[in-house]
């Protein structure tokens, strides 16, 4: 503990002793908005873990250490990919470029962000290519990203092509993305890994997983400084990730330290300050500037963008929030436009304006922690990200929060992408056991019709084949925004369905599952005009083919007398991960003979011990794809999307498979 701060150590290290799972190796990749990286550990049953950091990328030799590349991809005319990361930084590139009439794809992550995202800040985006899609960009880049990581992995690992081959087909790709996403970016994302070839259309379920910025980092922190040490049940801590375009923060609540659990405290929060939003600042300064000089507007781009390039390099990165005058190289040394505070080449800075670059995005930073901590006693901030190695990012964090008691802890490793480093320790040893939604997610179920209810009047009428008449668009709330759920924990909710055949076609029964983003509890998802209302949107849809299950429907008599049939189900949500898993749930009843029964116990070729008569018990079946339960007089066998329940009308204990109660 001779460091508060835990500064990381930068080299490959141990963070979870030895590895006693199967042998595999396990990817983790960062793209940000202005930098990427990746990193990879190759886990050995009986072996140390450790983390190795892809480095030594192209076009970066002059810092081979190096572990962030520029997020940029050139495309030439016949809209091939030819130039990626910092090779498509140099000036070698941009000559290239301009003599053969290439476009760059930059900041492309901001076209992936939810358009809620997007609207709230008002974004201008770089566009892309033309005749580019952004998933053509997103499966380049991460085909590029393999490749090279393949490479890096091959040359430094002993027999390291015997090993990667050997493990290419269940190689795990772990995706950090920031806390705004949800499942269309989730889903994205994994269309873009497939294309490029990452994994198959048959493993990319399996082999692709998600994890938050915020969530990654702050594994990152804990194996890596001494804070894992100081964490003791009860404390809360925050993390704020201060990346390219997005800072996520989030609260975590300490459930317990050996082994260490803990839960989010509250939804967390993802504003677009980062430090893209800084460079834009500064570029609009000097484009005015240049702008008051009547230069020709093809200088002023051209002096913006080195000026731009140059404050990036340096002043961004050095800046403490001194007041003295600073300065930024737009031409060369015999350019001078006193007028725009140009001499020898350099642009003159007051440390005042440049404060001003950084506070448009260091007050929506700060708003965004402070709403976050409120009312919780935060004994530590860990500041991570790009824009977080920023030292007056820093200074404010200090001056603002240790008066409160919050102690900033800092990772002081800027050559490092901290996310994909997380993002393995996540995927091995995944620490946070409770997750608070950012948004509610439910779905539209409808309402008998009130003639006298104004917020019924103006709906469309539905009659129904109970001979009801009723009106949709009511919000049916399954998990609520913030609240707290355990990873291992599943919400649902029991709904119907109305047919008037026993014998309707239930080849693809779907349910659409959509989420509200504002706070509360809304009567209507729709509007009147049967559009979604505002807060809401569709999520997923949740699909399952019932063709086989006519015993599940029940007769039922209409009002009118009529005949018809309705289907119950349960609509289940979990967040067992940092991707939201939805499916259905039902109940068959089928009558079937004791002999029949047997039979399927006999499957599990195994002897109970003798059960209490009230208590239940769940059979340990050979075969996963299914599980029983069994009281004296029920059996349940289930499936990962259904459930069936047998009436078997039986008086004693059936002796052919082995128990365990539930």
């Amino acid at each position: 503990m001779s460091n508060p701060r835990g500064i990381v150590d930068p080299i490959p290290r141990p963070f979870q002793g030895t590895w006693e799972g199967e042998s595999k190796i396990v990817v983790g990749i960062d793209i940000g908005t202005t930098q990427s990286g990746v990193a990879f550990a190759f886990l050995e049953k009986g072996q140390e873990q450790a983390i190795q950091r892809v480095t030594h990328w192209p076009g970066q030799e002059a810092q081979a250490l190096a572990s962030k590349i520029p997020t940029l991809v050139w495309y030439d005319a016949d809209k091939e990919a030819v130039s990626f990361g910092a090779e498509a930084f140099s000036s070698q590139a941009e000559e290239d470029a301009e003599d053969n009439g290439w476009s760059l794809a930059k900041h492309f992550k901001l076209h992936l962000h939810p358009t809620s995202m997007r609207n709230e800040h008002s974004l201008t985006l770089d566009p892309l290519p033309p005749g580019i899609s952004l998933l053509r960009v997103y499966s380049d880049f991460l085909g590029y990203l393999l490749r090279h990581t393949q490479t890096f992995f091959e040359d430094r690992t002993i027999d390291g092509k015997l090993i990667w081959q050997k493990h290419r087909s269940n190689m795990q790709f772990i995706i950090g993305h920031p806390n705004g996403y949800g499942v269309r970016e989730q889903a994205f994302l994994r269309t873009a890994a497939t294309n490029a070839g990452l994994v198959t259309n048959a493993t990319a379920a399996s082999c692709v997983r998600f994890v938050t910025e915020a969530e990654a980092s702050v594994h990152y922190c804990i194996y890596h400084t001494n804070l894992g040490n100081r964490l003791q049940p009860g404390m809360k801590f925050a993390v704020c990730d201060a990346g390219g375009s997005t800072v996520d923060s989030t609260v975590y609540s300490v459930v317990a330290r050996s082994p260490l659990d803990l839960e989010e405290a509250r939804a967390s929060a993802c504003v677009q300050a980062g430090g893209i939003f800084v460079n834009v600042a500064a570029e609009q300064f000097i484009q005015r500037n240049l702008t008051a000089a009547e230069l020709h507007p093809d200088d002023v781009v051209d002096y913006a963008k080195r000026g731009v390039q140059d404050f990036e390099k340096n002043l961004k990165r050095q800046f403490s929030g001194s007041m003295e005058a600073k300065s930024v190289e737009v031409a060369g040394s015999r350019v001078n436009y006193p007028r725009s505070g140009v001499r020898r080449g350099h642009m003159s800075l007051e440390g005042a304006v440049v404060r001003k670059f950084f506070d448009i995005c260091v007050n929506k930073i700060t708003a965004s922690v402070d709403e976050q901590i409120q009312g919780l006693n935060v004994s530590h901030i860990l500041l991570v990200g790009g824009l977080g190695d920023s030292p007056y990012l820093q200074r404010v964090f200090k001056q603002r929060y240790e008066p409160q008691g919050c102690q900033i802890t800092l990772t002081n490793d800027s050559s490092s992408k901290a996310v994909a480093d997380g993002a393995i320790i996540w995927s091995t040893s995944s620490n946070v056991s409770g997750r608070a939604p950012r948004a509610s997610f439910g779905i539209e179920t409808s309402v008998r019709f009130n003639s006298v209810n104004s917020d019924h009047q103006g709906r469309e009428i539905i009659t129904c084949p109970s001979g009801n008449e009723k009106v949709s668009g009511i919000w049916s709330q399954i998990a609520a925004k913030g609240v707290v759920i355990d990873a291992r924990a599943v919400a649902r909710e029991s709904f119907s369905r109305a047919f008037n055949t026993p014998h309707p076609d239930l080849s693809n029964f779907e349910i659409a599952l959509i989420s509200y983003s504002n706070n509360g509890e809304p009567m209507w998802a729709r509007d009147k005009r049967g559009t979604l209302a505002n807060g809401f949107q569709s999520c997923c849809t949740i699909s399952a083919d019932l063709t086989n299950l006519s015993g599940a429907l029940e007769p039922r008599i209409g009002v009118n007398g009529n005949k018809y049939w309705r289907l119950y189900f349960e609509v289940c949500i979990r967040f067992g991960g940092t991707e939201l898993e939805a499916y259905l749930e039902w109940e068959e009843r089928v009558c079937i003979d004791l002999q029949t029964l047997v039979n399927v116990h006999e499957t599990c070729n195994r002897a109970p011990p003798e059960p209490a008569p009230s208590q239940l018990y769940r059979m340990i079946p050979l075969r996963s794809e299914f599980k029983a339960f069994k009281t004296l007089e029920n059996v349940y066998i289930t499936s990962e999307t259904h459930r069936v329940l047998f009436y078997c009308f039986l008086f004693s204990w059936v002796r052919s498979c082995k128990c365990r109660r539930q």
